[in-house]
């Protein structure tokens, strides 16, 4: 008789996964976060309209006042949004947090709440 092993199926994680897991996480910790729309829509008459700035984040987040950018897992931010995230944190002072996992979301709000407790973080 021939042995066989098992093996798990590998699972692919994209840019919408690791959204709809980050959402659930702010959701469920009581922030707002609101969609920000940015990109290139087509009109029904076929034309192409730029909808929102170059660059911006995904969602920005009202309880704490921050913004959000999420990538697949190793996703790369583009220049525009270098950018606009450097504009963010350093001309408006307000907070990115560009994640790749709930996991570093999860330890980003963590940071930024000793941040702001006056504790610093490690």
């Amino acid at each position: 008789m021939k042995q066989f092993r098992l093996t798990a199926p590998k699972i692919k994680l994209v840019e919408n996964d690791v959204e709809k897991a980050c959402l659930d996480l702010l959701r469920l910790k009581g922030y707002y976060p609101v969609r920000l729309q940015s990109g290139l829509l087509k009109t029904p008459d076929g034309r192409w309209v730029r909808v929102g700035e170059p660059g911006l984040p995904d969602y920005v987040i009202v309880r704490d006042d921050f913004f959000l950018e999420v990538k697949r897992p190793g996703g790369k931010l583009s220049e525009a949004q270098i950018a606009k995230i450097f504009e963010i944190e350093k001309v408006r002072r307000i907070p990115v947090a560009t994640v790749d996992s709930v996991e570093h979301l999860a330890a980003w709000l963590d940071a930024l709440k000793k941040e702001r407790a006056g504790t610093p973080s490690p």
